[in-house]
């Protein structure tokens, strides 16, 4: 570990200066290796007492040699600002990170299109960012989001599921798996995507550090797609700072008498534009838009088609309202949805409802 680095990680490890301040010591020809061997320079960043006792303690303790053991064992990259491989866009931010720990096969970009949300989404809204995942992941795009429950977790899985490469910026140290329940995606992510956080190795949740890591999926992407957010979420934090910073935003938009969507809808109102047709976004975006083949009708039966017409037309219905709209018994409209699935074309969208998905 050369001396530029040692002090990169303690100068993070504080948690109280940024890549600005990089740009102040070098406005006074300072470099950020010059503060190992003359700690009072901190005083230049307007460092207090907590912070130069925090950077002794690290510094007399050999705190940044430990956490670059880890990160060599881990095999565990660190970008620095400055480098050549970080990442332009985030420094369209008004607080840039001073570093980033890489942990994963992709490379980190600034040209990736990231997909936000609710940890609660609606079956809808699932359904929208699996799609959004398997498209932008076909156009040849790289996916960012947070690793989340819910919309995270879905286009996210979609993505890697496609073939694609997907990135998810943490409120964690890349080391940590939050949530739980999501390790097999990180798993996947290490394997065939990226796993990206400011945090020092080992850092766990805590609820101001995921509000703080949002400005980094923003300046990291082209564009930022929120599928679905209540008024106070994430992903509104998310939306905001891509508006500040000049990022495309867009919106899905939801229904108007239901919570969940109430920020994404809000933002469409504030001028994010509607996501009104997936392929034609990425088409938008310069993407390699591969169109699907429309289901060709003679290869359904009369019921099948009579059923997949109506969903395509009418929007979810549950069972008794095909049966009832196409005139046919509940237990034909059961076995036409069936076959419909088995050809994926229908999907059940909630407890008894069914929605075309093609």
């Amino acid at each position: 570990m050369d001396a530029r680095l040692k002090a990169f990680l303690l100068l993070n490890a504080c948690q109280c200066f940024d890549g600005r301040a990089i740009e102040a010591l070098a406005q006074r020809g300072i470099k950020p290796e010059d503060i190992l061997e003359a700690p009072t320079l901190l005083g230049v960043l307007g460092a207090g007492e907590s912070s130069m006792s925090a950077w002794s303690n690290l510094q007399c303790g050999g705190w940044a040699e430990r956490e670059w053991e880890k990160c060599l064992k881990l095999k565990v990259d660190v970008v620095c600002f400055g480098d050549g491989r970080y990442p332009k866009g985030l420094l369209d931010l008004s607080s840039p990170p001073l570093l980033l720990y890489l942990w994963g096969t992709s490379p980190l970009d600034d040209g990736g299109v990231a997909v936000v949300g609710t940890r609660r989404p609606s079956t809808y809204g699932l359904r929208v960012a699996k799609e959004l995942g398997r498209e932008l992941a076909a156009a040849g795009f790289v996916v960012v989001s947070g690793g989340a429950y819910g919309i995270d977790c879905a286009v996210q899985e979609a993505a890697l599921e496609a073939g694609g490469s997907s990135i998810a910026v943490l409120g964690t140290g890349v080391d940590c798996i939050y949530p739980s329940s999501n390790r097999r995606l990180f798993e996947r992510l290490r394997e065939s995507g990226l796993l990206v956080s400011e945090y020092p190795l080992s850092s766990q949740a805590r609820p101001w550090r995921f509000p703080k890591r949002n400005r980094i999926i923003a300046g990291i992407s082209r564009s930022v797609v929120v599928v679905e957010a209540p008024q106070r979420s994430g992903a509104m934090i998310t939306a905001r700072i891509a508006m500040e910073i000049g990022r495309d935003l867009w919106a899905v938009p939801g229904r108007v008498d239901e919570e969940v969507c109430r920020g994404s809808n809000l933002l469409i109102f504030d001028g994010a534009q509607p996501l009104i047709d997936i392929p034609a976004f990425c088409s938008l975006l310069g993407g390699d838009v591969i169109l699907e083949d429309e289901p060709q009708m003679e290869e359904l039966s009369a019921e099948e088609e009579l059923v997949y017409s109506m969903l395509k037309e009418r929007g979810e219905r549950t069972v008794d309202n095909i049966a009832s709209e196409a005139k046919m018994g509940a237990a034909d409209a059961m076995l036409a949805l069936g076959m419909l699935t088995a050809k994926g074309l229908v999907a059940s969208s909630g407890p008894g409802r069914w929605s075309a998905i093609r």
